[in-house]
């Protein structure tokens, strides 16, 4: 019971279109018919022109991962694996929202919300490799993003579990299944950049014929 309460409310709360509201209610723009037609803070800016509205949206969907973390917690009844599920599905919400047909955002902003609420570390891990990718292999958001998804779900494995206890701001009762878990945020993030990545490796054998 707690497994499938966890999982719903996490996942509704994930469904809130805060770029849809935001952008409808100031810019006037439906933001799944503008720009890349993403609804995350990037396009939010960048279809508005407005940074005020590109950095509520972030700051909207960061509290929206955090709020899905602090209640997946008290919902899970102190049994872990309901907790675990809580900070994926409000990605799974957000990515593929059930109130707009499937369509979502990309889930950067609300993943950090979500793991930064458990552990900090999570969020300066993926950084660190973002920007890694960004400055080292080519300035491009799409490629630093995968670059940094795919980086940090295997440099996850890696750190010492006592960095984690370190900087936790919930009890951590099983580190494997939080890095499990993480690796799985990623990779639900990581399928909505398959698209852009694909259309930017086409655009770059265009270029070079």
């Amino acid at each position: 019971m707690e497994l499938l309460l966890s999982i719903v409310v996490s996942y509704l709360i994930g469904t809130i279109p805060s770029s849809y509201i935001i952008v409808k209610l100031f810019g006037k723009k439906d933001i799944f018919e503008h720009g890349s037609g993403n609804p995350g803070a990037l396009n939010s800016f960048e279809t508005t022109g407005s940074r005020a509205i590109g950095i509520s949206v972030l700051i909207l969907d960061l509290v929206k991962g955090v709020a899905a973390a602090i209640l997946a917690y008290y919902l899970s009844g102190g049994f872990y694996i309901p907790f675990m599920a809580g900070l994926v599905w409000v990605i799974i919400g957000n990515n593929y929202n059930i109130f707009f047909g499937g369509k979502g955002g990309r889930g950067l902003a609300v993943a950090a919300g979500a793991f930064g609420a458990v552990s900090p570390y999570f969020v300066v891990t993926w950084l660190v490799m973002w920007l890694a990718g960004y400055y080292i292999v080519r300035k491009n958001v799409h490629i630093a993003n995968g670059i940094a998804l795919i980086g940090a779900m295997i440099l996850v494995f890696s750190t010492p579990d006592a960095m984690y206890e370190l900087f936790s701001f919930f009890p951590v009762t099983d580190y494997l299944a939080l890095k499990i878990t993480f690796s799985l945020g990623c990779f639900v993030i990581l399928i909505r950049h398959f698209k852009p990545l694909r259309e930017l490796a086409q655009s770059d054998n265009k270029e070079e014929k």
